[in-house]
C-alpha cells in the first residue's frame, strides 16, 4: 500500500511541476511580447517628436 501512494505521490508531484512550468513559459510569452509592444510605442514616440522638432514649434 505505501508504495502505491508514493507512486501517486510522485505523479502529482510531477504533473503538478509540469503545470507550472507551463504557466511560467506562458507569463514569459505574455511578458516579452508586452515589452516589445511598449518599446515599439516608445520608438513612435520618438520619431514624433523627432518630427516636431524638424518643423519647429506650433504656432501660437
Amino acid at each position: 500500500m505505501p508504495i502505491i501512494l508514493d507512486l501517486l505521490y510522485r505523479e502529482y508531484c510531477r504533473a503538478r511541476l509540469a503545470e507550472m512550468r507551463k504557466q511560467l513559459l506562458i507569463a514569459a510569452e505574455r511578458f516579452e511580447a508586452l515589452e516589445a509592444d511598449f518599446r515599439r510605442a516608445d520608438q513612435s514616440d520618438d520619431e514624433g517628436a523627432a518630427v516636431r522638432r524638424k518643423t519647429g514649434p506650433a504656432p501660437n
